[in-house]
C-alpha cells in the first residue's frame, strides 16, 4: 500500500500537529463524556486485584503528554515523522470507534483518593477535570506512549529502548492510579504493534528512496 508523504517541511509539520492535536482533544473528550450506550464495568483479573492504588504514580501517568511532542519534533527523518503520524492517527480512530461501540468504564468510586497531599490533589484534578472514568479499552494512554517510542527504532535504537522502558512505567501507572484495567493495557499493546508493523514496515510513502526532505 502506498500512502502520501504528509510531513515534508516545517510548515506541514506544524499544520499536521494542529490537526492531530485537535482531533485527539475533541474525539477523546466526546467519547469520554457522551455515550450512546451505557458503559460497561469489566471483571477484575488477578493482575487488577494485585495492583495497589498509588496516587503518587499520577506523576508518571502525566508524562504521557510529553511523549507526543518529543516524538513529533525530535525525529529528524520526516518520512519517519509521517509514518508516526499515520500510525498514531490510526490508533486514535480505531480506539474511538471501539469507545463508541463498546464503551467501558472503571469503578473509580471504589478507590477514592483521600488526604491532602499534592499527589492526591493531582489525582483528583485528573479525575475531575481531565479524564472521566470511560474510554478504557484499549488504553490510549498506553498505545500513544508505545507508538511514540517505537517510531525511533530506525533512527536511534537506544532512544527507542529507553522510551519503551518509560512507556512500561506509564502502562503500570494506568493501573496503579486505577484508571485502567489490565485488559486495557494488553489490547493497547496489540493495537500499537499492528499499527507499527503496518505503517513502518508495510506501507510505502510517495517519495520513498529519495533523500529530499529526509532531515528536518
Amino acid at each position: 500500500m502506498r500512502v502520501p508523504w504528509l510531513v515534508r517541511d516545517r510548515k506541514s509539520r506544524w499544520a499536521h500537529l494542529f490537526v492531530g492535536g485537535a482531533a485527539t482533544l475533541i474525539l477523546y473528550q466526546l467519547t469520554n463524556r457522551i455515550h450512546l450506550i451505557e458503559p460497561k464495568l469489566l471483571p477484575f483479573t488477578p493482575v487488577d486485584h494485585a495492583m495497589p492504588f498509588l496516587p503518587w504514580t499520577v506523576w508518571i501517568y502525566f508524562t504521557e503528554y510529553a511523549f507526543f511532542v518529543y516524538a513529533y519534533f525530535f525525529m529528524k527523518d520526516l518520512r519517519l515523522v509521517t509514518r508516526y503520524y499515520y500510525a498514531y492517527m490510526t490508533i486514535l480512530l480505531v480506539s474511538e470507534i471501539i469507545f463508541v461501540l463498546y464503551p467501558v468504564t472503571y469503578p473509580r468510586a471504589d478507590f477514592p483518593a483521600l488526604g491532602d497531599s499534592v499527589h492526591v490533589t493531582a489525582m483528583n484534578f485528573l479525575r475531575t477535570y481531565m479524564d472521566a472514568p470511560a474510554n478504557c479499552l484499549p488504553s490510549l494512554h498506553v498505545s500513544s506512549c508505545y507508538i511514540s517510542s517505537l517510531c525511533f527504532w530506525q533512527e536511534s535504537r537506544t532512544r527507542c529502548i529507553l522510551l519503551c522502558l518509560w512507556s512500561t512505567f506509564v502502562a503500570v501507572s494506568t493501573m496503579t492510579t486505577k484508571q485502567h484495567y489490565f485488559v486495557d493495557v494488553w489490547t493497547a499493546l496489540l493495537l500499537t504493534g499492528i499499527c507499527y508493523w503496518f505503517f513502518f514496515h508495510k506501507a510505502r510513502l510517495d517519495g520513498d528512496g529519495s533523500s529530499e526532505g529526509a532531515i528536518s
